[in-house]
């Protein structure tokens, strides 16, 4: 069972990495605490741990979401793009046939879908399964941390981009059938391309964003 700390933990993450929280956003550990009706040690311990994810920082009033400048993005991209890969590869040599059929599950099921914020979390299951099926935690455990970074860095902003999931569709096809061929080499050059059109795409959005002219994130 949670721990209290721990479920704030994984709300307020949820909502980091979703864009629910603005840029000037302060995260006062008193309102979160009469918000979550709870007392303020577990809030302020979920805090820390966000922080030493590298999603906040501390200020003199609670916390503040972390901004990162154009390189460090573009660093964090190109990290989570690398790791992603690799487990992709490993995923070829070491899935079984319970994680084929969950990832095709998942790929089907995403395809019956018209909802954008179903869709994507029905491929953020899709990315999971591949990297439960590589058997490698300790790589999974750091992709997590850079993936949250990443998204709450750049967050998904749905509505904003034409056939966007036809395309990401068939991206995630074409990985899971190297997986399913064994191809480590194939599932891994697959991968860092689908990060590359990630990438590109949640930079454009963020620049809209930026400049008045985006969405909110989805």
């Amino acid at each position: 069972m949670k721990s209290t700390r721990d479920t704030i933990y994984d709300e307020l993450r949820h909502r980091l990495t979703a864009g629910r929280y603005p840029q000037d956003a302060s995260l006062v550990p008193l309102a979160l605490s009469e918000e979550f009706a709870v007392s303020r040690t577990p809030v302020r311990e979920a805090l820390a741990l966000l922080e030493r994810d590298g999603l906040l920082v501390s200020t003199r009033r609670g916390f503040a979401v972390r901004q990162r400048s154009d390189e460090e993005m573009l660093e964090l991209f190109e990290l989570r793009a690398v790791l992603d890969a690799l487990l992709a590869s490993s995923a070829a040599v070491r899935r079984s046939p319970v994680d084929l059929a969950r990832l095709d599950a998942l790929l089907e099921h995403a395809g019956t879908l018209d909802d954008p914020g179903q869709i994507r979390r029905s491929l953020n299951e899709w990315h999971d399964t591949v990297r439960a099926a590589a058997h490698n935690a300790t790589v999974s455990s750091l992709l997590h941390t850079v993936d949250a970074q990443v998204k709450t860095s750049a967050p998904w902003q749905t509505r904003t981009v034409e056939d966007t999931f036809d395309a990401t569709l068939a991206e995630h096809r074409a990985i899971t059938e190297a997986i399913r061929e064994g191809d480590g080499e194939t599932a891994r050059l697959r991968m860092l391309e689908h990060h590359e059109h990630d990438r590109d795409t949640r930079i454009r959005q963020k620049v809209r964003r930026d400049t008045g002219g985006g969405l909110p994130a989805g």
